[in-house]
């Protein structure tokens, strides 16, 4: 017997198909982990190597559509609109293996709709395409698809750069940015210069110097336009920019109030008894916080924070409406709400992305009395959106008479209107979001200062809103809005010195943020090509 059974073990070692001694011998639920532990490994190599490609892939459409220069402060910058970028698209080899599919009809809730932003809708493509990152070309913010298509020249995007760049020198070691206190990184400038430019002929702190009580709100600034550019404190193909980020991230969680009490908790920064204006902090401190974990999917430093950020708006709105300054007012403005509804729509991809543990029906009373809103602050007449009624003369710094663009009652809070309403899936026929649009058209950007009794055409917070309603609404309206946002922004940047990459900041809001303020909205407004996704059919 010992002798056959050594024959039928030497059988099956040569391959004759029975177990071998071990494996008979080995408990079954060893076998299994075994097995799965060779499964898992196998799974995950093809991963790794599926995700390997996909990046291949996103740099080479990069570098196809778009080379990026490296930043160089002393060689003067590409502020000459480039036609033939325009032409690139059309030989890209991208495109003849994988076409897009361009409509004039772009996709929404029906075909009457303009755009597939809608508040309400169900998906993690909501704002930021399908690939779990940020929005843009072909689904990912880092790469620049949808740069030429929508009317991005060079131009814009060493503007972009060289503002990223200003903004990088003038973060303070703490990691924050500051309206107030930028000054005080200046004189370790490389470049041996500090920010002290003069210009008689503009009224504003000549050296945009902003209002204190803001930093919160302008690191958040600076922290959406890296984003912008494909950058949080993992990603991005400057390794300096990630530096940046990883160092605004961790000073703004620090920034967060905890504890108990639902009227403070959250908060990315303690209300203010001496600034009234302080729930514009958070607003953009959740929007770019969400943002964050949104790209770099960093759930452990992030989704915390998030969620406690995303509650507070959540419960800081008033039943039905808006909100105003502090939590449960009463009171509801235009400008506040549109920056709530921004940074709820972030985060609430957080939540369908799951992220964040927030669930996406607390989501639709927030989004419905938004809207109810903005409608109840829309001329009926008109079109016209006000501040905090329809037709007010809006919000006012009252000891700066002379800082406030001549458009300021007309547009601004349109702007906002149009924006939120596009967002939310309302059709680009509907009547209000039509007379909005005519009231933005009649009034394009133009880089005008005040000269005499004559008001400045300047208001870079109505460019960014009106930029980024117009770009969903697309069409004729949007190519012609996108020239004259260019030519205002792009020649009109700083070059040389240590302002070189910003803009100055002329007008209400850029007296009280200052130049960082300035510097880190006109690089988001000039984003927009890539911001957020705008499917055509």
């Amino acid at each position: 017997m010992n002798e056959e059974y050594q024959d039928d073990a030497q059988e099956f070692e040569e391959g004759t198909g029975r177990l071998p001694t071990w494996v008979s011998e080995t408990p079954y639920w060893m076998i299994a982990i075994l097995i799965h532990v060779i499964a898992l490994f196998i799974f995950g190599t093809i991963v790794v190597l599926e995700q390997q490609e996909i990046e291949k892939e996103r740099k080479t459409i990069v570098k196809q559509e778009f080379k990026r220069d490296e930043y160089d402060p002393t060689k003067k910058r590409d502020l000459e609109r480039k036609p033939e970028i325009l032409e690139q698209e059309k030989e890209n080899p991208i495109l003849k293996i994988k076409p897009d599919k361009v409509s004039t009809k772009p996709k929404g809730t029906d075909l009457k709709n303009k755009t597939n932003k809608n508040l309400m809708q169900n998906s993690v493509n909501d704002a930021f395409g399908t690939s779990g990152a940020g929005s843009g070309a072909y689904g990912n913010r880092n790469g620049r698809g949808s740069l030429a298509r929508e009317g991005g020249t060079a131009a814009t995007e060493s503007a972009v750069l060289a503002a990223l760049h200003w903004l990088r020198r003038h973060q303070k070691e703490d990691g924050s940015w500051s309206g107030s206190d930028f000054l005080s990184v200046c004189d370790a400038d490389k470049y041996g210069h500090i920010c002290t430019h003069k210009d008689d002929k503009i009224a504003y702190e000549p050296r945009g110097v902003g209002f204190e009580g803001y930093d919160v709100g302008v690191t958040a600034l600076a922290m959406l336009a890296y984003l912008g550019y494909g950058h949080t404190h993992r990603d991005g193909e400057i390794t300096e920019f990630r530096e940046v980020m990883k160092k605004a991230m961790l000073w703004m969680l620090k920034q967060q109030v905890q504890g108990s009490d639902e009227a403070t908790a959250g908060l990315y920064g303690a209300p203010s008894e001496t600034l009234e204006e302080w729930i514009y902090n958070h607003a953009i401190a959740t929007m770019a916080m969400s943002e964050l974990l949104l790209l770099s999917r960093d759930r452990l430093k992030l989704t915390k924070s998030v969620e406690n950020a995303s509650n507070w708006i959540i419960k800081a709105q008033n039943p039905g409406f808006g909100w105003k300054y502090g939590y449960l007012t009463g009171r509801n403005d235009t400008s506040v709400t549109g920056w709530m509804v921004l940074a709820l729509k972030t985060a609430k991809a957080c939540s369908l992305g799951r992220f964040i543990k927030i669930k996406k029906t607390e989501y639709q009373p927030a989004f419905d009395g938004a809207l109810e809103w903005f409608e109840s602050a829309t001329s009926s007449q008109t079109g016209i959106t006000g501040y905090e009624a329809p037709g007010d003369a809006g919000s006012q710094l009252n000891k700066y008479g002379d800082v406030y663009p001549f458009s300021k009652e007309l547009s601004c809070m349109t702007a906002v209107g149009v924006l939120c309403r596009l967002f939310s899936g309302q059709s680009r026929r509907d009547d209000d979001v039509k007379a909005g649009v005519g009231h933005l058209m009649k009034e394009l950007p133009e880089w005008r200062p005040a000269t005499g009794k004559r008001k400045s055409k300047i208001n870079m917070y109505y460019w960014y809103y009106a930029t980024y309603a117009l770009f969903q609404f697309g069409g004729p309206k949007w190519k012609e809005w996108n020239e004259a946002m260019i030519e205002s922004l792009v020649p009109t940047q700083r070059v040389g010195g240590c302002e070189d990459g910003s803009w100055d900041p002329i007008g209400e809001w850029g007296y009280a943020g200052g130049r960082v303020y300035a510097t880190a909205i006109g690089a988001m407004t000039l984003e927009v090509y890539y911001r957020f996704k705008r499917e055509q059919e």
